[in-house]
């Protein structure tokens, strides 16, 4: 129940931290994916070493993240694509716009995750599907900062030739 509690509360703020426009700093803009990917890596790393006997083997394992990365991927590049970037007064601080596609994609992985491991009782698909679904929104969220920060490259060129 306490689990519980923790992941409804990680939703909320992820709700509410992408809902709003943000200002930020480059290099800051890179801490939110972080600490969701430490999350992630953590919360993988747990289910295999909590169920030793049935645990899938590390190339399902392997697999099923690489599938899900590569699925991200163009999620994020359009999510980047039509994320609304402004350079501000400051150098190397920008605005970003708010996105409804993060908290949706972060929190419904999650869900995803839990739902799929409560209809397939735990077991090697639902760990696989899971992880896979898990390895897209992180793909998703990692690959769209990158597109964002270029976006803003290239608005600071601009700004440097003016």
């Amino acid at each position: 129940m306490a689990l519980l509690g923790i992941y409804a509360a990680l939703a909320l703020f992820i709700v509410w931290r992408y809902s709003r426009p943000m200002r930020l700093t480059v290099t800051r803009m890179f801490v939110m994916p972080g600490i969701l990917l430490a999350l992630t890596a953590f919360a993988i790393w747990g289910d295999r070493y909590e169920h030793l006997q049935g645990a899938q083997s590390p190339t399902v394992l392997a697999l099923s993240l690489a599938i899900g990365a590569i699925a991200g991927v163009p999620f994020g590049i359009l999510r980047g694509m039509h994320t609304t970037v402004k350079a501000t007064d400051r150098p190397g601080v920008i605005y970003l716009g708010p996105s409804w596609v993060v908290p949706a994609v972060v929190v419904g992985a999650y869900a995803l995750r839990v739902g799929l491991r409560a209809a397939f009782a735990q077991t090697s698909f639902a760990e696989a599907a899971g992880n896979g679904v898990l390895a897209l929104a992180i793909a998703t969220l990692v690959t769209s900062y990158y597109v964002i920060y270029r976006k803003y490259r290239a608005l600071e060129h601009q700004a440097g030739q003016i």
